[in-house]
């Protein structure tokens, strides 16, 4: 029986896709406390609840719900691993990947001018600036070295 070997290639996109993963687990935000992305929507629902932030129809604001959407980066650079293991194509997670980080700090500092940057602890400068990366080589800006 012959073995069949799993090969994930080594690009710019699966470079920030693992480093996505791996800053999913770190502080992203500092309010008070730094909080892991893998917290935030809890932590906003929570906040919700408690200062009572609800719309006129008595039912919590579905923004406070939008922030789970959070989830999509890394499971989209989960998915960019996989789907390069197995040779699928990579592009619409790549693009989510890519995105919604650069476009969440975008949003952020709409909101919040330069007070923003004090606010993002290191996994969130890190998925931004994987985000960029990622978003760079599926514009082909820039690409690995010898490729």
């Amino acid at each position: 029986m012959a073995k069949s070997r799993v090969t994930i290639p080594v690009d710019l996109v699966t470079i920030g896709a693992a480093v996505i993963v791996v800053a999913f687990f770190l502080p992203w935000i500092k309010l008070g406390g730094s909080f892991a992305g893998y917290e935030i929507p809890d932590i906003a629902h929570a906040a919700a609840k408690a200062t009572s932030l609800k719309s006129w129809t008595g039912k919590f604001d579905i923004n406070v719900y939008l922030v789970y959407s959070l989830f999509l980066v890394p499971i989209s650079a989960v998915l960019i691993i996989a789907f390069g293991a197995i040779g699928k194509d990579r592009t619409i997670p790549a693009w989510i990947a890519g995105v919604m980080p650069v476009a969440g700090f975008v949003y952020g500092f709409i909101r919040l001018q330069f007070d923003v940057f004090p606010r993002i602890g290191l996994g969130g400068w890190l998925t931004i600036a994987a985000g960029m990366v990622i978003l760079l080589a599926l514009l082909k800006v820039i690409k690995m070295p010898g490729k």
